[in-house]
């Protein structure tokens, strides 16, 4: 954060992201005095990350049930009302950098983890965990694919279910174009992929090989931007005969995004992102780790690509300094095979609204609706909604 422009009216007008905290509490400093040529430069460690206790009322079953994630609504509708109670998405963060004499950061490293732990239990899960040094970046955090900056000012875990939003181990290389222009590239890690393999085909195997691919332009300023994305999943897997001979096979996914971010004056802004492709479901907010990058054909004796169609809008308005307002709408779809089991989601949406209270720069109350709808490809639909009551407090 800068100064005292900040402190007034301004600093309300900037996001305040469930998942993007404002500020940090320096813990120590140390300057360079043994190197000559560092003469200047100095050492810091901070922390940040923020603690939040969430109410939640559905009134539909779930099977995940910190966020909404509409794939996760429960098949055939019942209407069977639960709430739950968590603290597990709050976060905690610890990073070191190095400063020269001019305040630029060359080095730097950082950690954070959250408490959503396996099997719904409330323990540490790690969540980045990278160095960059100059324009690389070497370790686990959002996937250069991913447009972090377009999730608004709301409580929910998750949000539009439609977003790219995932965690990868990459190395990405980061440069300015131009004053208005930055590109970025990345290999990452083609563990991530993740295919459906139906128990009686024990012959196919899914397998690592060459890393995942993904470029980003951006165009644009601090707070008005847009984005140009591409990715180049290959999919490597193995199929084994009677004989027990293994036949190695790739399959190529890919995908293309837009996004971006669109201030109306000091109040307002609009945020969108959409985004096609086949092979690259995995990198979807809500189908990470869900099986819907490739399915088998066993007929054809191979592997195919899924695609996969997003498009999500968001509105932020700001009633005044310390009241704000979030309305989004979040669309998507899976291609049909004839050979996708009935039991696999084809569409998903959800929608939200919400009212924030922010009295203080890091405290944030409020209240937030969310609806959505499932419908697999087997034309079974279901929808659910929820409640969330939530109090949040960044340091």
């Amino acid at each position: 954060m800068t100064k005292k422009k900040q402190k007034g009216l301004m600093a309300s007008f900037i996001l305040v992201s469930l998942l993007k905290v404002n500020g940090q509490i320096k813990i120590s400093s140390r300057q360079s005095e043994s190197i000559p040529e560092a003469s200047g430069d100095s050492w810091s460690t901070y922390v940040k990350g923020f603690i939040q206790a969430d109410a939640m009322f559905d009134f539909q079953e779930m099977a995940f049930k910190d966020g909404f994630s509409a794939p996760s609504i429960q098949i055939p509708q019942n209407s069977s009302a639960s709430s739950n109670f968590s603290i597990k998405q709050s976060q905690i963060g610890l990073g070191i950098k190095k400063t020269d004499s001019e305040g630029n950061s060359g080095l730097s490293a950082y950690v954070e983890i959250d408490f959503l732990g396996p099997n719904g239990t409330t323990a540490p899960r790690f969540r980045h965990g990278y160095i960059q040094w100059k324009n690389v970046l070497i370790g686990q955090t959002w996937s250069n694919f991913s447009d972090f900056d377009i999730f608004p000012n709301i409580f929910d875990f998750v949000g539009p279910n439609g977003v790219m939003f995932a965690r990868t181990i990459q190395v990405r290389y980061s440069t300015p174009l131009s004053q208005k222009e930055k590109l970025s590239i990345s290999l990452e890690d083609p563990n991530g992929i993740s295919i459906f393999l139906p128990n009686h085909a024990p012959n196919w195997k899914k397998k690592s090989l060459l890393p995942v691919f993904t470029a980003v332009y951006r165009y644009g300023n601090e707070r008005d931007y847009y984005k140009l994305g591409a990715i180049v999943s290959p999919i490597s897997y193995e199929i084994k005969d009677d004989s027990e001979n293994s036949e190695n096979n790739m399959t190529m996914g890919f995908g293309g995004m837009v996004s971006g971010k669109i201030y109306s004056g000091k109040l307002n802004n609009f945020r969108f992102q959409s985004s096609y492709g086949k092979g690259y479901s995995n990198y979807n907010a809500v189908l990470n780790g869900e099986k819907y990058d490739a399915v088998p054909d066993m007929a054809n004796n191979r592997l195919v690509t899924l695609s996969l169609f997003n498009i999500v809008g968001i509105y932020e308005h700001w009633w005044s300094p310390k009241w704000s307002s979030v309305v989004y709408y979040s669309y998507s779809q899976l291609g049909r095979e004839e050979f996708v089991p009935d039991t696999m989601t084809h569409t998903f949406q959800n929608l939200g609204i919400n009212l924030a209270y922010q009295p203080f720069k890091k405290l944030r109350l409020g209240i937030e609706g969310t609806h959505g709808r499932v419908k697999n490809f087997g034309r079974q639909k279901a929808n659910a909604t929820r409640i969330q009551l939530s109090t949040s407090l960044s340091f």
